[in-house]
């Protein structure tokens, strides 16, 4: 294959998606789902929620289509391409990557989204603008490298001793960026949530320090599931993120705890 090319076809994923998922469309989701996307294109973000089915009924896609755009991760997937209509005969094409893109930590999205949907869903109703001590969020990382902490310099970069933009396999500036944008998303939510007294509604856990092979997104071996799944729950164990005494743990228990008070509290404003 060409130098650049993806790592994999992609056509065993599609197989295995469009058998699991059949014909089963957006709308038929369980709960309101945001997958973000970025249209190559249009060369804008193109996030699938089904609140947005109502206005933008071209986007009432497969989920086999929609999962497959989110799995498209740039050198390790090709892009994506389908075609969906609004009903009505007037025929859209997507041009998809991942939406790690543009949202590699999507929490900043989901609150943009549960703001919005206060406007056209009656049980979301009493949330405000910005009104977060009634929004809570709990915001999973897939974790960051620290393989490229103190190795990679911009004299090294300069000096034309490495190939632009790799190293050890890897690409620091695709890393760079990540995870500043899933940093700085972490930094926006936190500090609006501190700035209105509500810092405890708002949660994110990550492991910071992985290395190795651990970091390898297709790295499926039995063995690094096992790994993944102790530092998984080694991160439990420790302190919140949130500025509180409690663990990941404890303040995973007292959010679902919360959340079923909420959801409950909705379930009855929505059959008044």
């Amino acid at each position: 294959p060409p130098f650049f090319a993806p790592k994999f076809d992609g056509k065993y994923l599609h197989k295995v998606l469009q058998e699991k998922l059949g014909e089963t469309r957006l709308h038929q989701t369980l709960t309101n789902g945001i997958i973000p996307t970025f249209d190559m294109k249009n060369f804008q973000p193109t996030i699938f929620t089904k609140s947005e089915i109502a206005n933008s009924p071209h986007l009432d896609a497969k989920m086999s289509d929609i999962c497959i755009d989110t799995s498209a991760a740039p050198t390790y997937f090709p892009p994506y391409y389908f075609e969906n209509d609004d009903g009505k005969g007037n025929q859209y094409e997507f041009n998809l990557i991942d939406g790690t893109t543009v949202a590699g930590n999507p929490a900043l999205v989901a609150l943009s989204t549960v703001t919005n949907s206060a406007e056209t869903d009656l049980s979301f109703a009493y949330i405000k603008p910005l009104d977060v001590k009634n929004i809570l969020l709990l915001s999973l990382g897939t974790g960051t490298t620290a393989d490229f902490a103190g190795k990679y310099t911009a004299r090294m970069q300069l000096s034309g001793v490495l190939f632009p933009g790799f190293y050890n396999n890897s690409n620091p500036l695709i890393e760079m960026s990540s995870a500043a944008s899933a940093i700085m998303n972490d930094y926006y939510i936190s500090t609006i949530y501190r700035a209105l007294g509500a810092e405890t509604n708002y949660l994110r856990i990550e492991e910071t320090a992985l290395t190795g092979n651990i970091t390898q997104i297709d790295n499926a071996t039995e063995a690094n599931m096992n790994l993944l799944k102790q530092i998984g729950e080694n991160l439990l164990k420790k302190q919140a993120s949130n500025g509180n005494t409690e663990t990941n743990e404890e303040a995973l228990k007292r959010l679902a705890k919360l959340l079923s008070e909420r959801k409950k509290l909705r379930a009855n404003k929505a059959s008044q």
